[in-house]
């Protein structure tokens, strides 16, 4: 496996755990109790979710961009291959 397809698998887990603590919090409890966790302390840790998401999210875009011209370079080394052929097939007739 690629070093490119790591990186964004590993990403990818990071994100997906940054979200599900984020939708953590933002549910709502089952039932109140007494000694609740004043809101600016969860805005905080919320904020701090959305810090780490966002990064993540500019590296899996980063690799996006490595993919796409990792991409680019298969299909056009397709084209040759086939134009390649093409031209072997046509000699041999």
């Amino acid at each position: 496996m690629s070093i490119e397809k790591k990186s964004l698998i590993s990403t990818l887990k990071t994100t997906k755990k940054a979200n599900a603590v984020s939708s953590d919090l933002n549910a709502k409890p089952s039932s109140v109790t007494s000694k609740r966790a004043p809101v600016h302390s969860n805005r905080a840790i919320v904020n701090s979710q959305r810090k780490i998401v966002n990064s993540n999210r500019a590296i899996v875009n980063s690799q996006r961009k490595i993919v796409n011209s990792n991409r680019a370079t298969v299909n056009s080394q397709r084209k040759i291959v086939n134009s390649n052929r093409a031209t072997v097939n046509s000699q041999r007739k």
